[in-house]
């Protein structure tokens, strides 16, 4: 069970800045913007759920950083994902491949189809662009094989969605990420 758990935070981390590589989708970001995700995973008959926010903390011409927070929820328990910064540079096109990194394990994707639709998240419509991939990887000695699906726009910052499903330890799994909410929250002063 807790291998579960931390394979599932180990996946669901890194992918929560996973974005379509044709254009940077935190180009227009500001320091304070924010985006949370409600995220549901099934795996071996156990559902995990949880929200994971990313909030840009830093930003340069050059570069942005965010900071990764979050939980997840299972069988009434409920877990922090450990805090993670990440800085993604502006100055190429974002790709997943070279993003959040797995600890205690290794990813390779490879870009299958690519393609614009509307979609509808947490109630508003959006003019997207989606990428999937081919998605292998080895994380605390479990092999890993799926697809991953990735829609952005525009207008937000970060994804608007993630979809994956996979082959873990002989179990299928699913995954999805769908943005919940965005805005900005202003930073502190000292």
């Amino acid at each position: 069970m807790r291998s579960l758990i931390a394979t599932w935070v180990l996946i669901v981390s890194p992918l929560a800045v996973s974005a379509a590589e044709e254009e940077n989708p935190y180009k227009n970001a500001k320091v304070g913007d924010y985006a949370t995700y409600t995220t549901t995973a099934e795996f071996g008959g156990l559902t995990l759920s949880g929200t994971v926010t990313q909030t840009v903390i830093a930003k340069t011409n050059k570069e942005v950083t965010i900071k990764i927070t979050g939980h997840i929820e299972f069988a009434g328990n409920k877990m922090e994902i450990p805090a993670q910064e990440q800085t993604i540079d502006l100055t190429q096109p974002f790709d997943p491949t070279k993003g959040g990194t797995i600890p205690g394990g290794d990813a390779s994707f490879e870009k299958d189809k690519d393609g614009k639709e509307k979609i509808k998240v947490n109630g508003k419509e959006y003019d997207s662009t989606w990428v999937s991939y081919k998605v292998k990887a080895k994380i605390m000695g479990l092999e890993l094989q799926g697809n991953m699906k990735v829609w952005t726009a525009k207008d937000v910052v970060g994804i608007l969605k993630t979809t994956m499903t996979a082959d873990v330890a002989d179990q299928k799994m699913t995954m999805t990420m769908e943005l919940k909410e965005t805005g900005n929250k202003k930073p502190e002063k000292d």
